[in-house]
């Protein structure tokens, strides 16, 4: 673990921890006023890409996250995402810059072991805590009690890097602390926008954070401008729904498309349609595999051990034909990349070589 103090004194528990003497090296160059940061993008859907991000770029997101969560010295940042993306980065480097307390924990593994033994610094922080997962961290953290007097603790939660369905949203009305899902990409020196999961009326549309304006194009594809990307329009490959008020609703990327019998089928569409139909406990995603008679087949990946049968009877019978998946593959465990989303193309790959 590394420890920061509010009057920056840096404290490593493990010296000899390669992840840990990355993560002071990176909080040295901070402190010592570099210019640009070279950040890799997550590499979920596609092959990662490095690009650079301004010192003033990361300070203005920094700036839009501490006035819309009303950040202050006297918080407590808990980092356990990984600080070789831009989410990890940032996390540490908002502490840094608000000259708060930071305690940063390795990514993966049990979030609650690793700070089992600082319950009562984080207890004396209680309400002043700032937290980050993103979905299957946040899952896991809530299976346990200790879990969930972690979440009520905070002033706010983020969750990030993928999509909330509606089992991990159930789950999180039991938290007090609100819970936002954010919208953001590396490009943007993540989130720009927010919504809160366990609010008394659920929340279905983002609101971007102050000093950010929208647009969408005639494809329906999201544009975005702040001091994040030098107040100059962004072009997103997210089809969204953008009302008068600035707020929106998702509705997929625009590449995640695959054509099937000659029919374009946006993947997140059918996803939620899914969610919506059956109440999955587990991660799960669509995907486009090569077929002789389609072109394309839809198919229906779930992370489990256990197979349910009647789920493709089911979605066949409740939607329609060119929506509903041709086939269900039951996959133990999903691909991952470092930063934790689900590694949607290792997985697929995978899954055709052991069927």
């Amino acid at each position: 673990m590394i420890f920061i103090s509010q009057e920056g004194d840096l404290i490593n528990s493990k010296p000899s921890d390669p992840y840990f003497e990355k993560v002071k090296l990176f909080i040295l160059k901070w402190q010592n006023g570099i210019s640009e940061l070279e950040v890799k993008t997550s590499g979920s859907t596609g092959k990662p890409k490095k690009i650079k991000l301004s010192r003033e770029k990361i300070q203005a997101s920094v700036a839009q996250t501490k006035e819309a969560f009303s950040l202050d010295e006297d918080h407590l940042l808990l980092c356990n995402l990984s600080v070789d993306f831009i989410a990890g980065k940032l996390m540490i480097i908002r502490a840094l810059e608000l000259k708060s307390e930071l305690i940063v924990i390795r990514p993966e593994g049990n979030i609650l072991d690793s700070i089992r033994n600082f319950g009562y610094m984080l207890e004396q922080k209680r309400g002043k805590l700032f937290l980050a997962f993103v979905p299957l961290q946040i899952t896991k953290v809530l299976e346990e009690p200790a879990g969930h007097n972690l979440l009520n603790m905070a002033k706010a939660v983020l969750i990030g890097g993928a999509k909330v369905n509606k089992h991990l949203a159930k789950l999180l009305t039991e938290i007090h602390s609100p819970v936002y899902a954010t919208f953001g990409m590396t490009e943007t020196v993540t989130h720009f926008a927010i919504k809160q999961i366990n609010a008394t009326e659920p929340q279905e549309y983002f609101k971007p954070l102050k000093g950010t304006a929208l647009k969408v194009d005639e494809e329906g594809c999201l544009s975005v401008k702040n001091a994040c990307t030098d107040n100059l329009w962004l072009k997103t490959n997210d089809r969204v729904e953008l009302r008068m008020d600035q707020s929106f609703k998702p509705l997929g990327r625009a590449d995640n498309v695959i054509n099937s019998g000659g029919i374009k089928i946006h993947l997140e569409e059918i996803e939620a349609q899914i969610d919506q139909l059956i109440d999955f406990k587990h991660p799960f995603f669509c995907a486009g595999v090569k077929d002789t008679l389609l072109g394309q087949k839809l198919v229906l990946f779930i992370e489990s051990e256990e197979k349910d049968l009647e789920i493709l009877a089911k979605l066949k019978s409740e939607m329609a034909k060119f929506a509903a998946p041709k086939e269900v593959l039951f996959i133990k465990e999903f691909a991952r990349t470092t930063s934790g989303k689900i590694d949607k193309i290792k997985t697929i790959n995978a899954s055709a070589i052991s069927n």
